[in-house]
Order: structure tokens, then C-alpha cells, then sequence
């Protein structure tokens, strides 16, 4: 009884789930793993301007932003938050293992980050300054660190570089 059973249970649920399942034909317009909203960037540039909060005609300020990352590699981790009025941010991580921490709040941050390598670290904090910050920090190598704290009038276009094994850098900006 209990294999006539089963097998009875089996026909059935294969019987409803073909009957009951969706054919392609049932949602026309719709591509796996794309969206309409998308389709032009256009299109995602206007849904991002229309998530932005409403401001008055006459108090809008037009914001110069740009954010590039590439990386290639596994476990390769950035996390930035950025606080300005003209954004220009350039990040490529090529290995396994590389860290970036960016905090920023400045006028206007423009920052490079090149890592070649593996278990490379940046950390980079500017919690508030007047200045208009112009960065690049390049590490070359494998195991090096750079934490940057601050910003002042000489590090605001600061420059740098890393090469070999097992380098770490610590900056206080005051």
C-alpha cells in the first residue's frame, strides 16, 4: 500500500506543478536577470535624480559626481562613504584580499587607489575639513597598510606609494 502510495503522490505533484507553472509567453517584456529601468542609462540616471530628495528650483546645486571601481581578484572588499559636493573617485583592485575604508566629509574629494597585489589595506578618514582634497595612494606589494587621519593644508594633495612586502604608513593629519 505504501508504494502505490508514494508513487501516486509523486504522479500528482508532477502533474501540478507542469499545470500550475508560468510560461515565458505569460510575461512578455521580461528578459532573466535584466529590467526595463535599466535598459539606457538615460533611464537608471533619471530614477537615481528622482530617489534624491526634493529641494527648491532656486537652492538646487548641481553635483559632479563620479565613483569608478574595478576589481579583479577574490575577497577584495571597499567600503566608502563620502560626504561632498564634487565626487571624483577612482578605485582598482587587482589581487586577493585588498581593503579599502574610505570616510570622507570635505569640499571636494577627487582620491585614487591602486592596489597590485594581495592583502594590501587602505584606511582613510577625513571626517570634516575646508579643503578641496586631492589623493592617490598606490600600493605595490603584498601585506602593506596606509591609514590616513585627517586632512590639512599640506596632506590635501598628498601622493602615496607603496612597493614591496610588509610596508605600513600612518598618517595624522592635524
Amino acid at each position: 500500500m505504501k508504494p502505490l502510495f508514494l508513487k501516486m503522490a509523486v504522479i500528482t505533484s508532477f502533474f501540478f506543478q507542469t499545470a500550475f507553472s508560468q510560461e515565458e509567453g505569460e510575461n512578455p517584456g521580461f528578459d532573466q536577470y535584466s529590467s526595463s529601468v535599466f535598459d539606457s542609462k538615460a533611464n537608471a540616471l533619471n530614477l537615481v535624480s528622482n530617489m534624491a530628495p526634493a529641494t527648491s528650483q532656486s537652492s538646487r546645486v548641481s553635483l559632479n559626481t563620479g565613483v569608478l571601481i574595478q576589481q579583479i581578484g577574490d575577497y577584495n572588499n571597499i567600503t566608502a562613504t563620502l560626504k561632498s559636493e564634487n565626487i571624483s573617485l577612482n578605485i582598482n583592485q587587482f589581487g586577493d584580499s585588498n581593503d579599502a575604508e574610505l570616510l570622507k566629509n570635505a569640499n571636494s574629494i577627487k582620491q585614487e587607489i591602486l592596489q597590485q597585489g594581495t592583502n594590501n589595506s587602505i584606511s582613510d578618514f577625513t571626517y570634516y575639513t575646508n579643503y578641496d582634497v586631492n589623493q592617490q595612494m598606490i600600493q605595490n606589494g603584498e601585506n602593506q597598510n596606509i591609514t590616513n587621519i585627517g586632512t590639512n593644508s599640506i596632506s590635501k594633495d598628498m601622493t602615496v606609494t607603496q612597493s614591496g612586502n610588509g610596508a605600513s604608513v600612518i598618517i595624522l593629519n592635524q
